[in-house]
C-alpha cells in the first residue's frame, strides 16, 4: 500500500480481481456522515486517480466510517464492566486491517483464557483521564447538540421539487419526513428522526442513503439500518 499526503491523503493498493488481473483501490477524501455533499468528494478522488492512472476504468465506489476514541486507542475486549460473553472491537481510526488482525488475536486470547499483555491497553472499560480528554469529548457533544436543534430549524423544500434519485427532509402535517424519489418517480417516505437518539437524518446523494449527522447511523432509502449505533429502522410514513 502506498500513502501520499496529496490533497489531504491518498492511498493506493491492489487486490486480486480474477485470473491474472488486479483491482486498483484508491482511497481518500473525508466527510462527516449527514453533512455536506459526498458526491464532490467522489469526483475529486476520481479525478486524482485518472490523473495518475489514465487508463483506469472506475467500476466501484463506496464510503466507510472511521471511528476515533477520544484517547485515540482502539477499544477491544469485554463490552462493559458486567459483560461475561459480549466483546467489542472498534475505534480503529482508519487502520482497520492492522487493527482487525490485532483485535482477532486479542479477543481469541481473552475468550480462551490466555494471558495477553495488551489487554489493559485496549480494554473498553479503561478509566480515561477526564481533564486530558474533556476538550475532545465536549467538542463532539457540542456538534451533536448543534445538529439536534439546528437541523429542526432548517427550511424544507417542497416535495414536488425533488428530481428522481434525490432525497430531502420535508415537513408534512407537523412532522419531519425523509422523502426519496426513485428513478421511476415514486416517492418513499420514512420518519426523519434517527432511531438512535433522535437527531434528524440527511440525504447522501452519492450512495442514496439517509445518514445521521450526530452519531453516524446510516439507513437505506426505505429506512432499513445499514450501519451505525441505530438498531431499529426508520418508521415508514405515508405522503
Amino acid at each position: 500500500m502506498f500513502i501520499t499526503p496529496d490533497e489531504g491523503t491518498r492511498s493506493v493498493r491492489t487486490a486480486p480481481y480474477g485470473g491474472d488481473r488486479r483491482l486498483l483501490v484508491v482511497t481518500g477524501e473525508h466527510f462527516t456522515p449527514g453533512t455536506g455533499d459526498p458526491r464532490a468528494g467522489f469526483d475529486h478522488l476520481t479525478a486524482w486517480a485518472l490523473d495518475h492512472f489514465p487508463d483506469l476504468d472506475v467500476t466501484h465506489r463506496w464510503a466507510t466510517q472511521d471511528n476515533d476514541p477520544t484517547d485515540t486507542v482502539p477499544m477491544v475486549g469485554p463490552l462493559h464492566p458486567g459483560a461475561r460473553h459480549a466483546y467489542v472491537a472498534t475505534g480503529f481510526a482508519g487502520w482497520g486491517m492492522t487493527g482487525g488482525i490485532m483485535a482477532g488475536r486479542l479477543l481469541s486470547a481473552q475468550i480462551t483464557g490466555e494471558e495477553c499483555a495488551w489487554s489493559g491497553l485496549y480494554d473498553p472499560r479503561r478509566v480515561k483521564p477526564a481533564v486530558r480528554e474533556a476538550p475532545s469529548f465536549l467538542k463532539t457533544q457540542a456538534k451533536v447538540a448543534g445538529h439536534f436543534v439546528g437541523d429542526r430549524l432548517r427550511p424544507s423544500p417542497p416535495v414536488e421539487s425533488l428530481p428522481p434519485g434525490e432525497g430531502a427532509v420535508v415537513r408534512a402535517d407537523g412532522h419531519r419526513l425523509a422523502v426519496y424519489r426513485d428513478d421511476d418517480g415514486a416517492l418513499h417516505a420514512v420518519s426523519a428522526r434517527c432511531t438512535h437518539l433522535g437527531c434528524l437524518v440527511s440525504f447522501n446523494g452519492a450512495e442514496r442513503a439517509w445518514e445521521c449527522p450526530c452519531h453516524g447511523s446510516r439507513f437505506d432509502t426505505d429506512g432499513k439500518v445499514i450501519q451505525g449505533p441505530a438498531t431499529k429502522p426508520l418508521e415508514q410514513r405515508d405522503i
